[in-house]
């Protein structure tokens, strides 16, 4: 029975004109509907439509947040500890982009790279390119640059994957790449189910 509902799944698809994988890329939610039911209770940040939670790890959640006027993207938490020493210091924004926006993108790579290109113009310089990480079971594509805005230099990680029909990123900002890493591993945590 499992076989003939696959192959009828499969029919249907194709007669609308979508493969199955373009099916589950689309969004089951809209992105102001992702975007409100994002909660901070206490030092925790959770969405549960992603399934990510983001800690606080000494910093503060600020209100730098917001969903594009079309409803493509947004910037649904950002997280800020601004630590007397430079060392201690770093920025997480956790953004969302319509993959149904983004036709042109096929992986997570292809985003990372032209986040990456789009950076470079802005000045900033490759230190890593695009590479494959992991956070809590979920596959990434990460990118490290390095930024020169005021006397210390600083360093900027852009990490991206495909998640329920939306280009999920971290855009993290740390004092060394050693320190992007693992700010990350310690306030991001995704449940895979």
């Amino acid at each position: 029975m499992r076989i003939k509902t696959t192959l009828a799944l499969r029919i249907l698809l194709l007669s609308l004109g979508l493969s199955p994988a373009h099916a589950q890329d689309r969004a089951k939610k809209d992105i102001a509907t992702i975007y409100a039911e994002g909660k901070v209770t206490g030092n925790e940040y959770v969405n549960l439509y992603f399934g990510v939670t983001l800690s606080s790890e000494g910093g503060a959640f600020t209100q730098g947040d917001f969903v594009s006027p079309a409803g493509t993207r947004a910037r649904l938490i950002d997280l800020e500890r601004n630590a007397a020493r430079w060392d201690d210091r770093f920025e997480i924004a956790i953004l969302a982009d319509s993959r149904a926006a983004n036709p042109l993108i096929r992986n997570p790579q292809q985003y990372v790279r032209a986040m990456r290109h789009q950076f470079e113009r802005q000045g900033m310089i490759t230190v890593r390119a695009e590479s494959a990480v992991e956070l809590s079971g979920v596959p990434f594509v990460r990118a490290i640059l390095k930024m020169n805005e005021s006397a210390a230099a600083h360093y900027r990680a852009i990490y991206s994957t495909f998640l329920k029909g939306y280009i999920v990123s971290l855009d993290v900002s740390a004092a060394t790449p050693e320190k992007l890493d693992r700010v990350v591993a310690s306030a991001v945590r995704f449940k895979t189910n």
